[in-house]
């Protein structure tokens, strides 16, 4: 089995880091490559093959790659999610191994849980989402598909986060709270209130301070 790692980026080296920690005790993979459709960028990257989606689709069989989305925007980690799912390819979980998961907790399919994670019991974690290094999700959260949940954001319990949202680093989430889809929440908020869908939210308390229109965390 190889594992193709999709957007060649900052993102996917660090994604290249968990799943060599995994392969290391694991031996899960006999290859670990990138995928990324920007022909500008060659057909080799940090050091390792880089192919495009549709090279992979001809040059692989489907039964022997699976696939993990390195991307920190979730509309476009939704887009290549949909591309995956409908080209019939299999996406990776990857938990690396100095993350604690709860035994009842519920990991989707292409989840990531970066290092030293905290995922507590009966969390909900969807497909395609990612928690980054030193992320803690306390009992009963749901996270939904497509999320990105960045480094040292702390969830409190009985959260609800809505598909393809974006929490920014250090943020602190009061337990209870129910953030909706398509929402941005700045670096270090603290989220005292709900949050409602299609907005960008921060500062302590966190508030809306505009319509999430273009649906992009990063401006370059």
């Amino acid at each position: 089995m190889k594992l193709f790692i999709y957007c060649a980026g900052g993102f996917g080296k660090e994604i290249m880091d968990v799943a060599r920690r995994i392969n290391n005790l694991e031996n899960r993979w006999d290859e670990i490559c990138f995928i990324d459709d920007n022909p500008c960028l060659g057909n080799v990257f940090h050091g390792t093959k880089l192919l495009t989606f549709d090279k992979v689709l001809d040059q692989y069989n489907i039964n022997t790659f699976e696939i993990s989305i390195a991307n920190g925007e979730p509309a476009i980690k939704k887009s290549l999610y949909d591309r995956i799912n409908h080209a019939g390819a299999k996406l990776a979980t990857l938990v690396d191994h100095t993350a604690t998961v709860s035994p009842s907790a519920k990991l989707g399919k292409g989840v990531t849980v970066s290092a030293c994670c905290f995922i507590s019991s009966s969390a909900v974690i969807g497909d395609n989402t990612i928690l980054n290094t030193n992320a803690l999700v306390g009992h009963d959260v749901i996270l939904a598909d497509n999320c990105v949940i960045s480094s040292a954001v702390n969830i409190g319990g009985n959260c609800s986060i809505g598909e393809s949202s974006y929490i920014g680093m250090g943020s602190q989430i009061k337990q209870g709270i129910t953030i909706g889809k398509d929402v941005i929440i700045g670096m270090g908020s603290v989220v005292y209130n709900d949050i409602p869908s299609g907005v960008i939210a921060l500062g302590n308390p966190a508030r809306p301070m505009k319509a999430n229109q273009d649906k992009k965390v990063f401006k370059n």
